[in-house]
């Protein structure tokens, strides 16, 4: 995102310039000059894949690791960066187009690098599984594609860029670098052996409010994805949809034909400025990449991010480890994309059960929130599509009323004498409850509402037993 990085730029006394890989020019001419030209530039910004390549080329390809200074933005995808990734592939229509024919995985990558004229991409991809072959280790193999192709694939992908990540003169940031609240796993990932004795991390103690609704379905399911697009239609506006592949993002966007859709060669925020009197986004990976111009109210995470599994030589070679924290990361930032002022109000709707495994990923602040530890004056609350005999739910209700009832002020001497009551009953159609949805209810008072259809309002039941209202 070189280029949007650039404009977000303020222009002063000196000299910026984006470096693009060649594929973005017309002519190698063109390439030539605009190269040239982010090369004696005072500030230049670039990708993180094409510093891994400048670090195997050793400052031949665009001088990014011979700056005085470097500054990793965004620096929680390094440990798995896609785009960084996909430059260690080369695909059977590369080696077809060079002429080569695929035998022994690591003759036809020294194959490869003996080709004159190779682009400077290639080459550097070829260089890594080279490199990878000669000093063999359990983080990183070199095999067979699916498709036929070479690539490498690194259990620590931000181990490539080991060299760099250690010199002195490097920094990096981002808003999800930490895992429970330590660096350990950025730095076994990077490879850091000794982390700067300026790091932190800073949280403010408020800053915007987050309220979480979490809906029971099973992912790839009819009913899931239709109430993915139930949720997308009834948010409050504006919505951002993020998903974790345009494949989806299609899916819910042939549903939602109102909504803009990302294309897969634009960014999150150039999506987001087309959007005109629209006021919905769907957006794959928009967890990553520059801040969007609307302050979005709901944000629809229909699946957790985690990584799909990396097959090699017909092997599964990923580890849930990885896949976990990758999913930490990204949920974190998209949390962080309803958080971007101090008076942000946002709701997180999440499709997915299995975030209920990932609490790490919620702001420290809200944390209590997310436990559905809800009390008066609450900055959020946790809503759950589940039944009233759901643990949580009647412990949220508890929590929030107090145990007793509210009809006759019975006050039990034991916790399950009393029952949680749905003041617009689950076969009236309602799927998603909060807590202003629901009361606690002594038995008999529970059954006494029940007497009638629709259920006898609390007012009533406060009447027939003399009781005034609060």
């Amino acid at each position: 995102n070189a280029t949007g990085l650039l404009a977000a730029v303020s222009p002063g006394s000196a000299i910026i310039t984006a470096f693009r890989p060649a594929r973005y020019y017309g002519s190698r001419a063109e390439y030539v000059e605009a190269r040239a030209a982010a090369m004696v530039a005072d500030l230049m910004v670039c990708t993180a894949a094409s510093v891994f390549i400048d670090q195997r080329l050793r400052g031949a390809y665009n001088g990014a690791t011979l700056r005085d200074y470097l500054l990793f933005d965004e620096a929680d995808q390094l440990p798995a960066n896609a785009a960084l990734q996909s430059d260690l592939e080369i695909t059977a229509s590369d080696l077809r187009a060079l002429g080569i024919a695929r035998t022994a995985t690591e003759a036809t990558a020294r194959a490869v690098l003996a080709k004159a004229g190779l682009a400077a991409e290639t080459r550097a991809a070829a260089a890594a599984m080279i490199e990878a072959f000669e000093q063999p280790a359990w983080y990183h193999k070199v095999g067979a594609t699916e498709e036929g192709g070479l690539a490498l694939w690194h259990r620590l992908p931000g181990r490539l860029l080991k060299k760099t990540a250690n010199r002195p003169d490097v920094a990096f940031i981002s808003a999800t670098l930490s895992v429970g609240g330590e660096f350990a796993d950025f730095k076994r990932a990077m490879g850091i052996e000794r982390e700067s004795p300026l790091s932190a991390m800073i949280e403010p103690a408020r800053h915007g409010a987050l309220d979480f609704i979490v809906l029971d379905e099973v992912i790839e399911t009819e009913p899931w994805l239709g109430a993915v697009v139930h949720a997308t239609e009834t948010a409050e506006p504006p919505v951002l949809v993020v998903t974790s592949s345009h494949e989806l993002a299609a899916r819910i966007g042939r549903r939602c034909p109102q909504a803009v859709l990302r294309g897969a060669d634009e960014t999150t925020s150039q999506a987001a400025q087309r959007m005109g009197s629209a006021t919905t986004l769907i957006a794959a990976g928009a967890w990553a990449g520059l801040d969007t111009p609307q302050q979005w109210r709901s944000i629809i995470i229909p699946r957790v991010p985690f990584e799909p599994p990396t097959v090699l030589d017909g092997e599964v070679e990923s580890r849930y480890i990885d896949s976990r924290n990758s999913a930490l990361r990204r949920m974190r930032q998209v949390a962080g994309r309803g958080l971007r002022s101090a008076d942000a109000r946002c709701t997180l709707i999440i499709l997915d059960s299995r975030v209920l495994a990932l609490e790490k990923f919620v702001p420290r602040r809200f944390a209590d929130v997310w436990r559905l530890a809800v009390s008066e004056g609450a900055r959020g609350t946790v809503t759950l599509s589940r039944t009233e005999r759901d643990p949580l739910l009647r412990q949220s209700a508890l929590r929030h009323y107090g145990c007793r009832c509210l009809a006759c002020r019975f006050e039990p001497r034991v916790a399950a004498q009393i029952e949680v009551h749905h003041l617009n009953p689950l076969h009236h159609g309602e799927r998603i409850t909060k807590i202003g949805d629901v009361i606690p209810l002594c038995a008999n008072c529970h059954r006494l509402a029940h007497s009638q259809n629709p259920p006898l309002p609390l007012a009533e039941l406060r009447a027939l037993h003399g009781a005034a209202a609060d």
